[in-house]
């Protein structure tokens, strides 16, 4: 099977799900979904680098999607990656793209990884300024 879903939609799913639970988003925990998905031998997904650090994984590919948010004003810090309103909103975008365009592969991959996709879909309540 050739790869359905952008690597991109997983990590936005990884950022609005860390959101809604109030969690940080680190590259380490982004990077460690696609070794979960390679071990459950997911191929709906496109394949990213990943490097065998001391306390994990790591992605440059995860890091380079947190890096273009930050660029485009969706975001502030990077690993925690700190997204604002317009960035989870940007990540719902694609998110919603790909559930159009492949439904199964993205429901597969949210089952794989835990993500809840009504959560994820539903509107996120507004961050507060700190």
């Amino acid at each position: 099977m050739t790869a359905a879903l952008s690597p991109e939609t997983v990590m936005a799913c990884a950022i609005v799900t860390a959101r809604h639970a109030n969690k940080p988003v680190l590259i380490e925990d982004v990077s460690n979904l696609f070794a979960r998905l390679r071990q459950q031998n997911i191929e709906e997904v496109g394949r990213v680098a990943l490097r065998r650090l001391p306390h994990g994984l790591y992605s440059e590919d995860v890091e380079a999607f947190f890096g273009r948010l930050l660029a485009g004003g969706f975001a502030k810090a990077r690993s925690p990656l700190d997204v604002n309103d317009k960035g989870v909103q940007l990540c719902q975008e694609l998110i919603e793209e790909e559930s159009q365009s492949h439904p199964e592969a993205l429901k597969k991959v949210a089952q794989v990884l835990g993500f809840d996709l009504s959560l994820i879909r539903s509107p996120m309540p507004q961050q507060k300024p700190a």
